[in-house]
């Protein structure tokens, strides 16, 4: 007899015990099953098996690992190291630049108070701090009296950053004021409608801004000149500047200011402003046309090149100009 033959003969045997089979598991499904002898049906299919050249491996049901992306970590007694969020991009600020301590004994401890008073507005609508914070820095708005307008809007004024103010010649877009007093004295009357400020008021508040100083400069001298140390664009941009840019002729080194009024083809004659901190005080001249610093540079050389009927920069000495402007 063939192996098929005698394997179709177990096949059957098979089919005809299963009912037999069925009936036992079914009486007693809780009871534990009791060591059975092999049957002859069961010994006859053992014997027809092939057999493995390896002894075959216990069987067991596979292990289930959970997955990566879902495994609890392990509870460890070290902290875990806190994620730090990108870093973005920093310009100068406000926050660069915390007043300096003040003992209430001192003159500019008032002034700070005052600074944040809005009892010097009308209707107490506003104080020095609402466009310049408490930090006397700029909050980069233009406004129209009180009210906010539209960068470039002709009758605006850009909000200035007070620090180094006690370095200036003179006050305001317009260069109406003398004195720190001068220029205090009217934006509390004529910008903030507030009652006429003492003499005790305003020497408090001018001993306060007077306080207020420009963040270090890692790159640029007091006096103007590139550190050792500082940039390659940095140092070209200064040859620029007090050469063929023509900046050094109304900024002048190491205020980056003047005194007198110059008339841009912006609307009128106004004050120089400074450019120290200027990559933090955007956006630019006095009614905030421009809200980029390059787009400044390039306008006021071209200014100059007209003026002076000389020539314009190309995009890399802007690249150069602007390096060295921003980091005054």
């Amino acid at each position: 007899m063939s192996f098929t033959g005698l394997r179709s003969i177990v096949l059957c045997l098979g089919l005809l015990a299963l009912p037999a089979l069925a009936a036992d598991k079914s009486t007693a499904p809780y009871l534990a099953a009791a060591p059975e002898k092999p049957t002859l049906l069961q010994m006859l299919a053992s014997a027809l098996k092939p057999k493995s050249a390896h002894p075959a491996a216990p069987e067991h049901r596979p292990r289930i690992r959970q997955a990566a992306a879902t495994r609890k970590p392990k509870a460890s007694s070290t902290p875990a190291a806190t994620e730090e969020p990108a870093a973005l991009p920093t310009t100068v600020g406000a926050a660069a630049t915390p007043p300096a301590p003040l003992s209430e004994a001192d003159p500019a401890a008032k002034g700070l108070a005052l600074f944040n008073d809005v009892s010097l507005s009308d209707g107490g609508k506003a104080s020095c701090a609402t466009c310049h914070f408490s930090t006397g820095h700029t909050n980069n708005k233009t406004y129209v009296g009180l009210d906010v307008v539209a960068d470039g809007d002709p009758n605006g004024r850009n909000t200035p950053t007070l620090w180094g103010v006690g370095e200036r010649s003179v006050f305001g877009w317009a260069g109406q004021a003398a004195t720190l007093e001068d220029s205090i004295r009217g934006i509390i009357v004529n910008r903030m409608k507030g009652p006429e400020p003492s003499k005790e008021t305003l020497a408090a508040l001018v001993a306060y801004v007077r306080t207020l100083n420009y963040p270090a400069n890692w790159q640029v001298k007091d006096d103007g000149t590139p550190r050792d140390d500082a940039s390659a664009a940095v140092k070209r941009g200064y040859e620029l500047y007090v050469g063929d840019g023509g900046c050094g002729t109304c900024h002048v080194l190491p205020s980056f200011d003047k005194k007198s009024r110059d008339d841009i083809g912006t609307g009128g004659k106004f004050k120089v402003p400074t450019l120290h901190a200027v990559a933090s005080t955007a956006p630019y001249f006095h009614d905030g046309r421009t809200a980029s610093l390059r787009d400044a540079v390039k306008l006021m050389w071209e200014v100059y090149a007209k003026k002076m009927d000389s020539r314009l920069p190309t995009e890399a000495e802007l690249d150069d100009l602007t390096a060295y402007v921003g980091a005054l």
